[in-house]
């Protein structure tokens, strides 16, 4: 089984190939603007790192969001474009379940994950609050995305301390090692892991999903507010 995916909900635009549980290649590019310009550009540079043509792949997956209105929009236009080209299936992937699902790999492999331990991926909403999505044990994902106020979420982080968990912190948010700290008691009990989301995330949790589920979420928008529309005012 061959994936490609495309990630391009927030600063990057990136491209991953996977097979066997190895990402072949890796393309990703730093910038707020431009991602549908680039975009089928990367995809070809990664498949000519990977060795292989578009026929080849069996699954074309993209970030559905939450994220840029603009970008989700050119990521799974171009893996919708890619499933017509070559009648292969396309599908979408939560970016927040791709980041809760990476650093629950990660602490598997680190040999450091346990019961009571609980993960939020998260995502600043430039909103003045964050997108959460929690993650327990065997990586039973709360369906849910909750859009909550620091405040709110710090509640939520310091009653599941209290309650005897620790807390992993997740995800692409300010560079602030303490941003998520109410009680500073606790701070040995919360921990930050600071990633940006990115195509190799998208496809290694759209790999589990089929490999454990047979299918992954339908290639729409994962629109959790309405987009900003500026007018453009004419003097």
């Amino acid at each position: 089984m061959i994936l490609l995916a495309l990630e391009s909900s927030a600063e990057s635009s990136s491209v991953a190939i996977w097979q066997n549980s190895k990402i072949l290649s890796h393309q990703i590019i730093e910038a707020k603007f431009g991602h549908a310009e680039r975009i089928i550009t990367q995809v070809h540079k990664a498949l000519k790192q990977a060795k292989l043509d578009l026929d080849k792949i069996d699954f074309f997956v993209g970030g559905r969001g939450p994220g840029s209105f603009t970008g989700i929009r050119t990521c799974l236009a171009a893996i919708t474009g890619f499933s017509i080209a070559t009648g292969k299936e396309h599908y979408g992937v939560n970016g927040l379940s791709a980041l809760g699902f990476s650093c629950y790999n990660k602490l598997i492999n680190d040999g450091k994950y346990n019961d009571k331990i609980v993960i939020f991926a998260i995502a600043d909403t430039r909103r003045g609050s964050y997108y959460c999505q929690e993650f327990n044990q065997e990586i039973k994902v709360q369906n849910n995305i909750e859009d909550l106020s620091l405040e709110h979420l710090q509640i939520k982080v310091n009653y599941l301390i209290k309650s005897g968990y620790i807390v992993k912190i997740y995800g692409p948010f300010a560079k602030r090692p303490d941003i998520l700290n109410g009680d500073r008691g606790n701070a040995s009990k919360v921990h930050y892991f600071m990633e940006n989301l990115n195509a190799v995330h998208i496809v290694n949790y759209a790999a589990w999903q089929l490999h454990n589920k047979g299918q992954c979420s339908p290639a729409t928008p994962l629109y959790l507010a309405p987009p900003i529309i500026k007018r453009q005012i004419n003097n």
